[in-house]
């Protein structure tokens, strides 16, 4: 029994993947401390969940870095819309638990 479909879409014109970023990849960790600003976010999916892919002008450079932080990933959201920003990567310490972890400011 065959069955024959009709193509209408290609899955990339629905949910292009994300383009290739220009500049230096930097780490999270990296950027503690440091102020720079945001040019562009970008919703991603990869094979561990969603994330973000976070374009920045640092030190006169283009750059970007990926977090899935759950600190830093709502509150960048709720920027998207109000780009370009200045931020600072801080690394605090939990009051409940002790642990570290990274936010942004």
């Amino acid at each position: 029994m065959s069955r024959e479909f009709q193509v209408t879409h290609r899955v990339g014109d629905i949910a292009p993947a994300g383009g290739k970023l220009e500049g230096d990849m930097l780490y999270v960790r990296g950027l503690v401390g440091a102020e720079f600003t945001i040019t562009e976010i970008q919703e991603r999916t990869g094979d561990n969940g969603e994330y973000l892919a976070v374009v920045i002008e640092f030190e006169g450079k283009q750059a970007f870095f990926f977090t899935s932080h759950q600190a830093i990933v709502p509150k960048l959201r709720q920027c998207i819309d109000e780009l370009p920003l200045l931020a600072t990567i801080t690394e605090e310490v939990s009051d409940r638990t002790g642990r570290k972890y990274f936010d942004i400011r």
